[in-house]
């Protein structure tokens, strides 16, 4: 019993004693250090605790992952045992801890962290320079607070050489991995330029969204802001802005991921998974709303809802690999090294998985690096993939194009060759028939003629073909003194441009023929589209005819068969002796 109590004094006076730095150039002081973690501690400066709360600590790494309101108290004593001055610096290396208050034995204050730091010098981490004398022993206390990430760090009495070697170390590693992200989001950019394609613009922000979130985390945002020229009062108060939306980015994340990959693998040919996505995004607008009505321990279950979004969607990838998908093998892999470096980040911060001397290893940075040029490579081949239908789709319109060029030659044709053989065989009533006949054919012609020098070969301009078919009709009526006005804005299949030709070119070469005397007349074509219905008007101010005796002509037979057995409308006849007028309705 008595050796035991012996040893134990020995600890506590081990523990208690300070350590001594000499000329080492990085000494870690936090093995050596006494820890108090203080409940509802707020961000203030204030009485220091009592030396009966503080117990000796044991590691050289503090995690005390995702609090609130909850302060880390070290205390420890640092000698010089040199016969020189030195010069060290107390180096606390997480860039992104909401308050550092460091308390010397001379009573002396000193704050720093995201919301007391008032300069940036290219240092990303918070730190304290402290002179000591030859032989001069300090004490010191540190208070840690951090609401807005997970409270975890190292402490170093550093020389400012090893301090700025540290920091430049991580920033060379950072910048090579955001210029590798950085080309990605260029590269994506400049294909959706071309492209036009949703998906590249998707993924464009999702990586943006990961980037800034990350360059925020890391510190990396402060040295871009200085290089962009934004003033040390600037990058202060958007510091003061960016720790509060901390939780809102983090939010992004999984929000952005959801709009890429239901994009990407193309989710809305499984009703089921597309709605569920659906109701995640609401559920991300949920906790940004519970973040922003104030409730504290938001921040916790948003890193908790992030993980739950990433582990189904690498869920849904399995699936997806199941059904065969294309790119599934692609995209599970590359998610898996996502979820992966993800997730030990996130134990990390939480200090359930911490690495030799609790190092970080990038694996976040490196994961995010991997899964951007998977998916690049992915998009580049589905870019491959659009180039050729876009060129298979360019012949196939040549093909058509030149197909209508070949159909309107041919019908030209058949007029030629049927005038040749018929007309000295006909006489003047026969000719007369025949050359509307002819006339039916050019309209027909007409329309792939039009569609020949065009780019669209699936609809055609009405108000084109009409005026075209018009000129058509009126070369055979040189000298009538009837005005043919226009009024069709809308556009028209093939099939039913082909229909309306017949059935205009019908009507106004009756028009043209029996409707007007010598004085001459007026004839208005309108089409019309009015929500899903054609509504095509054929009227003129002539002396008009009885339709009930002209019922079975061919003209009007021919008008009507057409109406109702291809365009599957409804026509009607009103005349008088103001004129005629032919309405023709369908869908």
């Amino acid at each position: 019993m008595q050796k035991l109590l012996l040893w134990c004094l020995c600890v506590l006076f081990l523990w208690a004693s300070p350590i001594e730095i000499g000329l080492n150039n990085d000494v870690s002081l936090l093995e050596h250090a006494e820890i108090f973690i203080e409940k509802g501690a707020k961000f203030e400066v204030g009485e220091v605790p009592s030396h009966a709360s503080f117990t000796p600590y044991s590691s050289n790494y503090i995690n005390q992952s995702y609090t609130t309101n909850e302060a880390v108290w070290l205390r420890f004593s640092v000698k010089n045992e040199s016969s020189e001055t030195i010069k060290r610096f107390l180096h606390v290396n997480n860039s992104m801890l909401d308050s550092v208050v460091l308390y010397d034995s001379n009573g002396d204050v000193f704050k720093s962290g995201v919301i007391y730091r008032t300069q940036y010098n290219d240092i990303f981490d918070y730190y304290f320079p402290v002179n000591l004398n030859p032989l001069e022993e300090r004490s010191f206390y540190l208070k840690v607070l951090s609401n807005s990430c997970a409270t975890y760090f190292h402490l170093h009495a550093e020389s400012e050489a090893v301090l700025w070697k540290k920091t430049l170390d991580r920033q060379l590693i950072l910048t090579l991995l955001f210029s590798i992200m950085g080309t990605l989001i260029v590269y994506n950019a400049f294909i959706y330029l071309f492209t036009k394609e949703r998906v590249y613009l998707v993924y464009m922000l999702y990586l943006c969204v990961v980037v800034y979130n990350d360059l925020s985390y890391t510190g990396m945002l402060f040295l871009l802001m200085k290089l962009c020229g934004i003033s040390y009062e600037g990058m202060i108060a958007w510091s003061y802005i960016d720790a509060y939306l901390g939780p809102l980015y983090t939010l992004c994340v999984p929000l952005s991921i959801l709009v890429f990959v239901r994009d990407f693998m193309h989710l809305e040919r499984y009703p089921k998974i597309h709605r569920s996505f659906k109701w995640l995004v609401l559920g991300c607008v949920g906790f940004a709303l519970m973040y922003l009505l104030g409730n504290d321990d938001s921040f916790e279950y948003i890193i908790d809802y992030m993980c739950l979004i990433l582990l189904y969607i690498f869920a849904i990838a399995f699936y997806l690999v199941y059904k065969k998908e294309e790119n599934s093998v692609y995209f599970l892999v590359s998610w898996g090294v996502n979820v992966m470096g993800t997730f030990l980040f996130l134990l990390y911060n939480k200090g359930l998985y911490i690495p030799h001397n609790g190092e970080y290893w990038y694996f976040y940075e490196l994961s995010m690096v991997f899964e951007g040029l998977v998916f690049s490579i992915i998009l580049s081949k589905r870019l491959n993939h659009t180039t050729a239908l876009a060129t298979s789709l360019a012949t196939h319109q040549i093909l058509v194009r030149e197909l209508h060029h070949r159909v309107k030659n041919n019908l030209q044709f058949i007029v030629s060759l049927y005038r040749l053989k018929l007309r000295k065989y006909l006489d003047t009533e026969g000719k007369t028939m025949l050359g509307e006949a002819e006339q039916n054919i050019r309209s027909i012609g007409k329309i792939h003629e039009i569609l020949y020098a065009h780019q669209d070969i699936t609809a055609l301009d009405a108000n084109e073909y009409f005026e075209e078919l018009i000129a058509e009709i009126k070369r055979g009526y040189p000298h009538t003194h009837i005005e043919i006005n226009i009024d069709a804005k809308e556009s028209l299949l093939l099939e039913q441009a082909i229909y309306c030709g017949l059935i205009v070119n019908e009507l106004v070469t009756n028009a043209l023929k029996y409707a007007f005397d010598e004085k001459g007349g007026t004839i208005l074509i309108s089409l019309q589209k009015e929500q899903s219905k054609f509504i095509l008007k054929i009227e003129d101010n002539g002396r008009g005819f009885d339709v009930n005796a002209q019922q079975n002509s061919f003209g009007i037979s021919l008008v009507e068969r057409l109406v109702q057995d291809e365009l599957h409308g409804k026509v009607s006849f009103k005349s008088s002796a103001e004129g005629t007028q032919c309405l023709i309705a369908w869908r």
